[in-house]
């Protein structure tokens, strides 16, 4: 599992716009395509030698991060009401939401509660990588020196934190600078999560201008 600067850094932005709340959002990876499936052979037909097994399946790159809430968590109508307009979005634009992240209210507290857990398991039901990421709000600082990440994974019906010392960024030393340029320039302050899309529907939650923002730093 590799995060995009543009995953990271916007995790980042919603945990800094709102410093004394809890924040969670959402993961989403591009859509992997299927093996194209044999079809039954017709009667008479002769039978085609086996092929070669598939080459593995890379690691999933999180491409793109979607901010959910702040504060208050754990409200069930809210949380499907976003799973599912973001889950239609994700099919039309060719994604699959493949992560979870939570940064909790306590600053020293990096790890992942019940509702954290039950929403990656859900997610883990329709996509097998799933990374459960919990920001550590103890690494937040202005600079960025370290990434402010544990990822854990699911195995053996459990969420195990992953090696701590493996880098999760796709590109550490870009995402780190792209952070640290985007809080210096406030940049935070236009990031929107779902609960203010449903606080007012014409803020977009996909974020276009800090998308815009990242590439042009990159």
């Amino acid at each position: 599992m590799k995060l995009s600067t543009q995953a990271y850094c916007k995790m980042v932005l919603h945990g800094a716009k709102y410093p004394h709340c809890a924040v969670n959002g959402l993961l989403v990876a591009e859509k992997q395509q299927q093996q194209q499936q044999q079809q039954p052979g017709q009667r008479g037909r002769e039978r085609e030698p086996p092929q070669a097994p598939p080459p593995p399946t890379p690691h999933a790159l999180l491409v793109d991060c979607i901010p959910l809430f702040h504060g208050s968590l754990a409200l069930a109508p809210m949380l499907e009401v976003a799973l599912s307009l973001i889950d239609s979005w994700c099919r039309e634009n060719s994604y699959v939401i493949a992560g979870y992240y939570q940064a909790n209210e306590r600053v020293k507290d990096a790890s992942p509660n019940l509702l954290a857990e039950k929403v990656a398991s859900r997610i883990a039901e329709n996509f097998s990588d799933t990374a459960l990421i919990m920001v550590d709000n103890t690494k937040f600082t202005m600079k960025c020196l370290k990434p402010a990440v544990h990822v854990y994974e699911h195995h053996e019906n459990k969420w195990r934190c992953r090696d701590p010392h493996i880098d999760y960024c796709e590109d550490w030393t870009e995402a780190q600078r792209i952070s640290e340029s985007l809080l210096d320039s406030r940049s935070y302050e236009t990031l929107v999560d779902f609960d203010n899309h449903l606080d007012d529907i014409r803020n977009d939650w996909t974020n276009p201008e800090i998308n815009k923002a990242v590439l042009h730093l990159c």
